[in-house]
């Protein structure tokens, strides 16, 4: 069991995790989870100064609260065997605040302290999605479970920022049961290696192939900014006025998701649960989810050059098609800054429909339509993604190592952009249209997705188990990559080389 600390942005979150092994299957299950998100919708941003802030005010109390649901029996808390920390990559100060904190409670506990690597922790979550719907599969079939009595929802169907099922309405009996430690031993994970993996965020876009639990090779990486920050600040262009001010997050790329294609009002309920699909091939992903089943995935480069042209004159086209030093299209690079710059201009000046030609005259933003921003969120959606699953596709037709279909690795898709029901289905269509049909798709729930400590206090039972603890005397590291995973280089050093 071990208590987890996020503040690697501008989420605070804080949890309680326990893993064990029930018939040779993991399992595990929360005894708390819960973050506050800074709110920083006046800067339409994350803003450093007002992050740390929020990190400061709500670490020690979400600390407080969960030490107060640590598991008890006959009066006595269980102290976590060890404590998990987000050490990196992410902004400095925030990692030093939630780093500090943990080293703190590793000391007064005397525990070991695991320093985890916040984007092993994104690639790893389908595993703790996996455990914990195991450990409320044999939960809810335990007739000496008193617990299950009382709750009989999902391990992990709770809201993200509440305190898990477990904290509320049990009996003392119930309570006391769910005391007991998870029984230890060979336990099975889902998926297992090797994986490949996409992890999308406002921070992050890359492709990774991991063949254990220490060892990933970085595929592709974007060479401008990350696929989050492109939506989110594409949104904060296309989105009207009204809608940016009446936002209650700078979630925006998941404003840009609702805006370009808001779901059926009668399909709230269905959508839902078809966004926690996972575990598919990628084929019985798209026979169970039909909320995009209008899109199928272009053939080739020039059909996707021609299906992007509009009514309106204008086209916005995968990145890294084509290039003045030659063709890029088969490398696995990424890149997403053209995209918005393309937005920027599209919003600045009309476009002749008959011609294609952008006007030198400014236009006004009243005089672009609704019909008009929604074609142009989902213009840049549609280029992103495709971008995305192309570069899965070369990983999986690597000529240097051709993968066959039928022994393809499970592919995972993880980030806060992974909760975009859209990807997820260009996805899962590109693989079918490419024969990789039978390669099996992990996508967590959207609301593990985001940062959360639950999925870095998961990480860190996984790296606890294989032996690997830090020092009271680590450090936060901005920019770490993954495959140094196991010899992160130190933050001052990183910087003078521009790493």
């Amino acid at each position: 069991m071990t208590l987890a600390i996020e503040t690697s942005c501008d989420d605070t979150s804080v949890a309680i995790v326990e893993k064990g092994a029930h018939h040779g299957r993991a399992v595990a299950r929360l005894h708390f989870h819960k973050k506050v998100t800074a709110n920083n919708t006046h800067f339409h941003g994350v803003h450093p100064l007002f992050t740390l802030k929020s990190h400061q005010e709500n670490l020690a109390l979400l600390v407080a609260e969960a030490i107060e649901h640590l598991p008890s029996r006959q009066g006595r808390r269980r102290l976590p065997d060890f404590v998990s920390v987000t050490r990196g990559p992410g902004m400095r100060s925030n990692l030093f605040t939630g780093l500090d904190t943990a080293k703190g409670l590793a000391v007064a506990w005397q525990k070991p302290l695991v320093g985890v690597h916040h984007m092993q922790a994104h690639a790893l979550t389908p595993r703790l999605v996996a455990a914990l719907d195991a450990y409320n599969t044999y939960n809810t079939h335990s007739a000496l479970d008193a617990y299950s009595t009382h709750n009989t929802h999902s391990t992990h169907s709770t809201h993200i920022t509440h305190s898990t099922h477990n904290t509320h309405n049990t009996t003392q009996d119930a309570a006391d049961l769910n005391a007991h430690p998870l029984v230890h031993g060979t336990a099975a994970l889902a998926p297992t290696f090797p994986i490949l993996s996409v992890l999308a965020s406002g921070g992050h876009t890359m492709l990774i192939h991991s063949t254990s639990l220490t060892d990933h090779a970085i595929l592709g990486t974007t060479d401008d900014i990350a696929v989050g920050e492109c939506l989110d600040k594409v949104a904060r262009v296309v989105l009207p006025a009204e809608e940016l001010q009446s936002a209650e997050s700078t979630m925006y790329g998941a404003l840009l998701e609702s805006f370009a294609l808001p779901p059926p009002a009668h399909d709230s309920t269905q959508s839902r649960a078809k966004s926690e699909l996972s575990g598919l091939t990628a084929q019985a992903y798209l026979e169970h989810a039909h909320l995009h089943d209008w899109y199928t995935p272009p053939t080739n480069n020039e059909v996707a050059v021609e299906r992007s042209k509009t009514t309106w004159g204008w086209s916005i086209n995968q990145p890294l098609t084509k290039t003045g030093g030659g063709n890029k299209i088969k490398t696995m690079g990424m890149s997403f800054s053209g995209l918005m710059t393309a937005v920027d201009r599209l919003v600045r000046y009309p476009t002749d429909p008959e011609t294609g030609k952008l006007s030198k005259q400014v236009r006004s933003a009243k005089s672009i339509t609704l019909d008009e921003r929604r074609d142009m969120a989902l213009g840049v959606m549609r280029a992103a993604f495709e971008h995305i699953a192309s570069r899965v596709i070369l990983a999986l037709k690597n000529s240097s190592n051709p993968t066959p279909p039928s022994i393809a690795p499970a592919v995972v898709l993880a980030g806060g952009v992974a909760s975009n029901a859209f990807l997820r289905h260009v996805l899962a269509s590109t693989l079918c249209a490419h024969g990789f049909g039978d390669v099996v798709l992990y996508f967590p729930p959207p609301k593990y997705c985001t940062d959360n400590a639950a999925m870095i206090g998961w990480a860190g039972l996984e790296m606890y188990e294989a032996g690997h603890v830090d020092p009271l005397s680590i450090r936060a590291v901005r920019k770490w990559p993954l495959d140094q995973l196991l010899t992160p280089v130190d933050d001052g050093k990183m910087e003078k080389s521009n790493m």
